[in-house]
């Protein structure tokens, strides 16, 4: 009879503790959802985007969230939503995130490319392309930022080692 009361009491503990970490979870990411929310109000109200597909966080010199999506046509988007300015670029006006991974490809192959980004750069809107890559003192992280109309090199930002 003992056991029993161990098995329930351990039942009940792994049960609270799995709400009380469900809770934590969603109270931390009900920010983020909010404010990717309150992006895609924003990319509604004042550009052409009829539908919203996906929406990734850019931190750069000001926090974006780019909003990727159609316009009512179903031609694709992209916006750029910060507290100052919204910004819209049709893809099919622009450079592609295909185009811009070519270009990396035809830079070598003894890299990782980790994610490839639009953002802004100073007063630029551009693909930014996260990677790392090893040397002989380890792994180093860089930034390549091309602009997003045509893909033209902008400028390679290297992080320091760890």
């Amino acid at each position: 009879m003992n056991w029993k009361r161990t098995v329930a009491l351990c039942a009940f503990i792994i049960l609270t503790l799995g709400v009380v970490l469900s809770r934590f979870y969603m109270d931390v990411q009900n920010k983020h959802w909010g404010e990717n929310s309150k992006a895609v109000e924003t990319a509604y109200e004042k550009t052409i985007l009829a539908k919203a597909t996906k929406v990734d966080s850019f931190y750069g010199d000001e926090p974006l969230k780019i909003v990727y999506g159609e316009d009512k046509i179903g031609q694709p988007v992209i916006v750029w939503v910060s507290d100052k300015d919204v910004h819209t670029e049709m893809s099919s006006e622009s450079f592609s995130e295909d185009q811009v991974r070519e270009i990396m490809l035809k830079k070598g192959t003894d890299f990782e490319v980790e994610r490839v980004l639009p953002g802004k750069l100073g007063d630029d809107y551009v693909w930014e392309v996260f990677y790392k890559k090893q040397d002989d003192s380890g792994t180093r992280y860089f930034y390549d930022y091309y602009k997003f109309k045509d893909g033209t090199y902008m400028d390679t930002y290297r992080l320091s080692l760890h």
